[in-house]
């Protein structure tokens, strides 16, 4: 049944290229010139030193950092902190690329490595910072309350995922220690899993992208769903759209929390093409991501129910100024929010010790 279904699926797909073959073509081409400047340059320096800390024993050093609070918070082995780390600083991918890797050196057990899926691919400051507060939204603040929801999402779906296949497959206490790997090795290993990362990743940029935009300009969207759907299927351009939508600032930061939370299917579509051959499932990792588009976006309506953000009428300095103080208080929330789960995050690791 499952086979038939994506046979349909491939021959459907098939026939829409050959009919809008132009677009198809033209979008193929826009999504080529932005992996080539954005995507390459941004991701393979990442995934080649993601690849020599994992591969140099570097993990370890983590995993004794870490080893208070990954069993007792997430109920995943203490070297899997390297992925997360690398998620919340790098971006996507890499935190999953990261998990595979471990998973794959024997750090995780299989249980462990698809609980740490759920919650360690995320969205890195450069992009919710820069990008969606400074770029699209002119108010780097913005960016900077985003990002900190968006981490407390993260840690909450961790929370929430410890109890997948408890109990089951757990690895015995270890340590990722690869030191007596010649370092010529190492860098041959690590630069020759990054391209091919980086090459998975960037044809399934080109090839999700290329169809999902084809298919959208087919579709009857109004401006907000075409949006929305946008923010679905692959989440910067997504943000984009919703950012000129004739919203509220409310509305606006809601939607781009959900977008950013949910992370796009262009992105899982990333995620499955790393985590291919590995034998892991990706049931948790796609739960793990609709929860964390539900939790930040209720987050974030919640901070913005109880602060309120307003933009005043007038234009010029004045609003620059007025806009920024008036964001101000969701900050505020915010990092209220993140340092109250940081203590609930320190009593859980405590009744854990006891």
């Amino acid at each position: 049944m499952k086979k038939t279904i994506f046979c349909t699926t491939v021959i459907l797909t098939v026939i829409f290229m050959l009919r809008f073959a132009g677009s198809v073509i033209h979008y193929t081409r826009a999504a080529m010139e932005m992996c080539y400047e954005i995507i390459i340059p941004t991701l393979f320096p990442f995934f080649v030193c993601s690849g020599l800390l994992i591969y140099s024993g570097f993990g370890s050093v983590l995993a004794k950092a870490a080893s208070g609070f990954m069993r007792p918070l997430f109920n995943v082995a203490p070297s899997g902190a390297a992925a997360f780390a690398l998620g919340i600083i790098s971006g996507f991918p890499l935190g999953a690329v990261t998990a595979v890797q471990l998973y794959q050196c024997g750090s995780l057990s299989k249980s462990e490595a698809e609980r740490l899926l759920a919650f360690c691919n995320n969205s890195g400051p450069l992009f919710i910072i820069g990008s969606v507060g400074t770029a699209i939204y002119s108010k780097p603040i913005y960016g900077i309350a985003l990002y900190i929801i968006h981490i407390i999402s993260s840690l909450l779906v961790g929370i929430a995922f410890r109890f997948y296949s408890k109990n089951r497959h757990n690895s015995p206490p270890m340590r990722l220690d690869t030191t007596e790997m010649p370092l010529t090795e190492v860098f041959t290993t690590a630069l020759t899993n990054a391209a091919k990362n980086i090459i998975t990743v960037c044809f399934a940029i080109i090839f999700f992208s290329a169809l999902c935009r084809a298919v959208l300009d087919v579709l009857p969207l109004s401006p907000a769903l075409y949006a929305i759907v946008s923010g679905i299927c692959e989440f910067s351009t997504g943000t984009l759209r919703v950012s000129v939508l004739d919203y509220g600032i409310y509305e606006k930061l809601v939607i781009t929390a959900f977008i950013l939370g949910f992370s796009g299917l262009c992105v899982h579509i990333q995620v499955m093409a790393s985590v291919s051959g590995s034998g892991l499932s990706l049931k948790p990792y796609m739960l793990g991501k609709c929860l964390h588009g539900m939790i930040a976006a209720a987050i974030t309506a919640a901070v913005l129910r109880i602060m309120p953000v307003s933009a005043p009428t007038f234009s010029g300095c004045d609003y620059m100024l007025s806009a920024s103080f008036a964001v101000i208080p969701l900050l505020i929330a915010a990092s209220a929010a993140f340092v109250f789960i940081l203590f609930l995050i320190r009593r859980l690791i405590i009744i854990q010790k006891r």
